[in-house]
């Protein structure tokens, strides 16, 4: 029988989440290298201590030890890490690429998560059964930050998705819940092939079942060392499946069928009239029976125990956690059909065979530090505690007191001095060699100017907070000694500020030459402002606060530091739309919708003219979205801008920026404005 489309949908869910995820125009995915060592660089290690089952988060620097190989290291950086809340789909900023969801994953403070569905090892039924639970485990789980994929065997982890929102991945298990295929007759080609060959004896069914277990190995394998490969921080697989025999060697597998040995198909004469090999009375199977006892020696042959622990011991080299949950609940039998009480051989040989498969799954767990869901039928609860393990967890960071670039293994061990602590951290890490040393210097040599320029433009969008009410930017232009501050008053989920009377900005400009102040009054209303502070003299950095006071509210303030020089230009940014009344008007905080259209102001010399404008991706790439660039001159200040207008309605969620070139005196200059894209 060959597969339906019903057991592909889940597949097709997936493919189509790569399309949605990357709709801008994904870069193409480099190949990733294992992470390494050079030299003395800092070893991070991130800790998940718990007591009763429960995260520990009072825990200080002090608390902790670390040994590597044995010997104790110094700890130099400590950071608890604290996930947030799961917000609201709209306010997940979703990567704009492979490339962007690769870089995402390596910042040590996201977690990444891969939902693996071992399809041919989870019935239909049970498929259902753990659907809203898992559901719901993804929406209590994953926070803003974190990036979450889905796997199943028939996939390359190449092609695992890693990104922020879950809804696709939740329409794919509500809408095609039925991707569990044990225990049904859906069979493959190569599995049809084997059922038609040996006339379904159990020799067929036992190859089949070979066949499967090892391709979802296999996958896990192949799984492992791509976020290897993407990360060294943890990683966690949460496994939905009822568990593996781990079959060894079966010598009877390899007999004789039918009576004579495996051997050349015999030369016949086909239905046309011309030779072949192929048995015109087994003309139905894919393959011939030569063809057939070969998969049969070769799977009969294979040790999946010994592949599993080869696969558990990659695990904990990798720094990967294994979650699996068993979506049978409380299972009394393996069998889907319950023996008859007089068949008593039956039902130990089926009571034996649940035991193999849920030591599998609590083998798989406790061997890399993760936690199993089975024996359970309250889901929720057991899903709950897998919830509670990965919301807190500590960074700790040192530099090894073994400087030797030798590529070896080394293992790791932390311990918390409190009494009653559990810990579970990576068990070690891969050093570096001399040549992978001297690569990764060569791709650490200082960046040009202009890239530079973008690095610390994509920077600035750090300073996002959802929770922000009021949010400023300022802009300079060399040594004119002129401030520009522009300014927000921002709604979060509290509610906007209370604007309904005049309300007033009072702004400081302090450097280490000179400083100003100024102050801005906002009409009943009015949401933004911009404004401008003369010093006296720049140069180095500038600290620019402001302190917005409205009647009836708390008051609020920001700030934010400007380098200044000969060669330091800040631009502006200015925001039109439909919550604009389609008025041009200036932006502080860097979201914008694609409803919108943005504007760059740099402010340039006199006599600077305008050079031509692009829009890059996160990666650097340039986008084929027009810009339009212009010049402007104040009236009162009489200060030159060099500006470049672009619509967003194009674009798909994700970080950009704006790279704007002019020339002055001769030589061509550039600076960058970035920007986040949320809806």
């Amino acid at each position: 029988m060959r597969p339906s489309s019903a057991r592909l949908t889940f597949a097709g869910f997936v493919a189509c989440a790569c399309v949605r995820l990357f709709a801008q125009g994904a870069a193409p995915a480099t190949t990733q290298q294992p992470p390494i060592r050079t030299g003395v660089n800092l070893v991070r290690v991130d800790v998940y201590p718990t007591r009763d089952g429960k995260p520990v988060t009072d825990l200080r620097a002090e608390d902790f030890e670390v040994f590597e190989d044995g010997a104790q290291q110094r700890i130099e950086t400590f950071e608890h890490v604290v996930a947030l809340p799961a917000g609201p789909q709209s306010a997940r900023v979703e990567p704009g690429s492979q490339r962007e969801s690769l870089q995402a994953a390596a910042n040590p403070r996201t977690r990444v998560f891969v939902i693996f569905l071992d399809t041919p090892n989870v019935s239909v039924a049970n498929a259902y059964i753990v659907e809203e639970p898992l559901i719901r485990l993804i929406d209590r789980l994953l926070g803003p930050d974190d990036l979450v994929g889905v796997m199943t065997p028939a996939m390359s982890a190449s092609q695992v998705v890693l990104g922020r929102k879950t809804q696709v991945i939740e329409e794919g298990l509500q809408q095609a819940w039925p991707w569990g295929t044990r225990h049904t007759t859906l069979l493959d080609d190569r599995e049809t092939a084997y059922d038609i060959c040996y006339r379904g004896s159990p020799l067929a069914a036992e190859m089949i079942a070979r066949k499967r277990e090892r391709a979802t190995f296999e996958a896990l394998q192949d799984l492992i060392r791509y976020l290897y490969a993407i990360r060294e921080e943890r990683k966690a697989i949460l496994t939905v499946t009822e568990g593996w025999v781990r079959y060894r060697e079966n010598r009877d597998l390899m007999r004789p069928y039918d009576g004579g040995p495996p051997g050349l198909d015999p030369i016949t004469v086909g239905p046309n009239g011309k030779p072949t090999t192929r048995d015109p009375r087994n003309d139905l199977a894919p393959l011939s029976m030569t063809e057939c006892d070969t998969d049969r020696m070769r799977l009969a042959s294979m040790d999946n125990e010994e592949f599993f622990r080869d696969l558990v011991n990659d695990a904990n080299r990798a720094n990967v956690s294994f979650y699996p949950i068993d979506p049978r609940g409380l299972a009394a039998f393996e069998s889907p059909m319950v023996p008859r009480s007089d068949d008593e051989p039956r039902i130990h040989a089926d009571r034996q065979n649940l035991r193999i498969r849920h030591g599998s799954i609590e083998d798989l767990a406790a061997g890399t530090d993760g936690l199993a869901v089975m024996n359970t039928n309250d889901f929720d609860r057991g899903l709950k505690r897998i919830s509670d393990d990965l919301a807190s967890y500590y960074l700790l960071g040192y530099y090894s007191t073994n400087t030797k670039m030798d590529g070896t293994f080394r293992s790791l061990r932390v311990r918390v001095k409190e009494p009653g602590i559990d810990v579970r951290a990576r068990r070690g890490y891969r050093a570096a060699t001399v040549a992978e040393a001297a690569s990764a210097r060569r791709a650490m040599d200082p960046p040009s100017p202009s890239a530079s320029g973008f690095t610390a433009a994509l920077a600035s969008l750090d300073r996002i907070r959802l929770d922000t009410r009021f949010r400023i930017n300022a802009a300079t232009a060399g040594t004119s000694g002129i401030v520009w501050v522009a300014g927000e008053v921002l709604a979060d989920g509290r509610g906007a500020a209370n604007l309904s009377r005049e309300s007033t900005v009072d702004i400081e400009v302090a450097g280490d030459q000179s400083s100003a102040s100024a102050r801005v009054t906002l009409e009943p209303g009015r949401r933004t402002f911009l404004t401008s502070v003369a010093l006296a003299s720049t140069g180095g950095a500038l600290d620019v606060r402001a302190r917005f006071a409205a009647e009836g509210d708390s008051v609020l303030t920001d700030n934010v530091r400007l380098e200044t020089g000969p060669a330091v230009t800040r631009p502006l940014l200015f925001r039109r739309g439909p919550t604009t009344a389609n008025r041009v008007l200036p932006a502080a905080d860097f979201r914008f919708r694609r409803s919108e259209r943005v504007r760059v102001e740099v402010p340039v010399p006199a006599g600077a003219t305008a050079g031509p404008a692009t829009l890059l991706d996160r990666a650097g790439n340039a986008l084929q979205v027009p810009v339009t660039t212009g010049e402007r001159r104040d009236e009162g200040t009489n200060q030159a801008w060099i500006t470049a207008d672009v619509a967003l309605a194009p674009l798909a969620p994700g970080d950009y920026a704006i790279e704007v070139a002019w020339t002055t005196g001769g030589s061509e200059q550039r600076t960058f404005a970035a920007i986040r894209l949320t809806r």
